[in-house]
C-alpha cells in the first residue's frame, strides 16, 4: 500500500479546515487504496491564532483578551472539544512537528506529498508557512498541490519576492486550485498551468460525513443555526423576523460571535463543547442556515438546506472570491443575502442546478486526481 504525507490546516480549531482534512484522507483511501495521514505540523503563528490569549499587547489585542476571559471556561471546553475530534477523526502522523527545520530534519518515507486543501497558498495569514509549498520534501518524491487557496491574496501584492515563491510552486509536479483567481495570477505571473478543482469537501456525498457528525443531546425545539464570524445588525433584525415568524429558536456558533450580538440577554443558544461533529449535526438538522463561511455554504449545500449567505463588504471578486466563485459554479448564486434584502428569507432554496454543476466539476475534480495518483 503507497503512502501519501498531507500538509493542510488541519490542527486548525475551524471547522472547514478540519472538515477538508477530513474529505480527502477518506477520498484518497477509498478511491486510490493508499494509506494518507496528515503530516502533524502547526506553525507558531497557527498556534497563537487559536490559543485563547494571543498575547498581543495592543490595544485591540487587550482589548480582546479582557472580553475572552469572560467567557474563559467556554473557550478552554471548545479547545479541548477541538483537539479531541482531531485525533478521533484524523489520520496524523506519529511525530509532531512546529517548524520548518522540524520538517527539514525528519526522514520522511511517504510515495507522495500532497498540499492542500484550504487556504494554505494564502501567505498573508497567521497559519502561513512556507512548508505548505513542500519546500522540505526531498528526492525524487512525487509533490502534489490539491485545491490549494490563495485566499484572493495575489503573491505578487503580498510578498517583495514572489520568484521564491513561484520557485517553490514550480517544483510541484501536479498543481490545482481551489478558486479561478489563483489559476490566472499562476498563469499570468509565474507561467504556472494549473486546474480548478472542486474543495475535497464537495467530493464525497452527505452520508459520507455520518460518521464526522456527532448528535447533540437535549436539542429539542426547532432552530435556525447562524454560522459566521460577524452578523451586522441589519442582518441580525432579518433572522430575528425569521426566527419569530417561524417560532425558532436561533443557535449562534462560536462563543465570540455570541457574545458580541448580547446573545445571553437575547436567549440565543450557544452550544456547549463546540467541534466539527456538532456543527455538522446544527447544520444538517437546522430548518435554515445562515452562514459567511466558505465550507458553511459547502455543508449547506450537501445537506440539501434551505440557507443564506450573508454578504458582507468583502465578498466581491476583486477583494475575497472564495464564496462568489463557489456558488457561481455551483448554481447556487441566488443564495446571497444583501443588508438591504427584501426577499422573504423562507424562500427555498433549489438544488437542480447544482447537481448538474456538482456532477461535472466533480468529473474534472476527479479526473486530475486520478492522473496524479497513477504516478504514485
Amino acid at each position: 500500500m503507497k503512502n501519501i504525507g498531507i500538509m493542510t490546516f488541519h490542527r486548525s480549531h475551524n471547522c472547514g479546515s478540519i472538515m477538508q482534512a477530513y474529505a480527502l484522507q477518506r477520498v484518497l483511501a477509498k478511491r486510490y487504496s493508499v494509506k494518507a495521514e496528515c503530516i502533524d505540523f502547526s506553525s507558531p503563528g497557527q498556534q497563537k491564532l487559536y490559543s485563547i490569549f494571543n498575547g498581543e499587547m495592543t490595544a485591540k489585542g487587550v482589548l480582546r483578551n479582557a472580553v475572552r476571559a469572560s467567557i474563559y471556561n467556554r473557550l478552554k471546553e471548545n479547545a479541548n472539544s477541538y483537539d479531541k475530534y482531531i485525533k478521533r477523526m484524523i489520520i496524523m502522523s506519529p511525530r509532531k512537528f512546529h517548524s520548518q527545520a522540524d520538517l527539514n530534519d525528519a526522514r520522511f518515507t511517504y510515495d507522495a506529498y500532497i498540499t492542500g486543501s484550504d487556504q494554505v497558498w494564502n501567505i498573508a495569514i497567521a497559519d502561513y508557512d512556507p512548508a505548505y509549498f513542500l519546500n522540505f520534501v526531498k528526492g525524487a518524491a512525487l509533490k502534489i498541490a490539491y485545491a490549494a487557496s490563495f485566499g484572493a491574496r495575489r503573491i505578487t501584492k503580498e510578498t517583495g519576492n514572489p520568484d521564491e515563491i513561484g520557485a517553490m510552486i514550480r517544483d510541484i509536479d501536479a498543481i490545482s486550485v481551489r478558486e479561478p483567481n489563483g489559476k490566472t495570477w499562476l498563469q499570468e505571473d509565474f507561467g504556472i498551468e494549473s486546474t480548478v478543482v472542486l474543495d475535497p469537501t464537495l467530493l464525497l456525498d452527505s452520508i459520507d460525513y455520518t460518521d464526522a457528525e456527532e448528535t447533540v443531546r437535549g436539542q429539542t425545539a426547532d432552530f435556525l443555526f447562524v454560522y459566521a464570524t460577524s452578523v451586522s445588525k441589519k442582518f441580525e433584525r432579518q433572522i430575528q423576523h425569521l426566527a419569530n415568524k417561524e417560532g425558532l429558536k436561533v443557535v449562534i456558533w462560536q462563543p465570540d460571535t455570541w457574545l458580541k450580538l448580547g446573545g445571553f440577554a437575547k436567549g440565543y443558544i450557544l452550544p456547549k463543547a463546540e467541534n466539527p461533529g456538532k456543527y455538522l449535526w446544527y447544520i444538517k438538522h437546522a430548518r435554515y442556515v445562515f452562514t459567511a463561511s466558505f465550507h458553511g455554504v459547502i455543508f449547506c449545500a450537501q445537506y440539501r438546506k434551505n440557507f443564506w449567505i450573508l454578504r458582507n463588504q468583502g465578498m466581491d471578486y476583486q477583494r475575497d472570491d472564495r464564496i462568489l466563485s463557489l456558488v457561481d459554479r455551483l448554481g447556487l448564486s441566488d443564495r446571497l443575502l444583501a443588508e438591504d434584502n427584501t426577499t422573504e428569507l423562507d424562500t427555498p432554496t433549489t438544488y437542480e442546478e447544482f447537481e448538474r454543476e456538482l456532477a461535472k466539476h466533480r468529473r474534472k475534480s476527479f479526473q486530475f486526481l486520478d492522473r496524479a495518483m497513477r504516478r504514485v
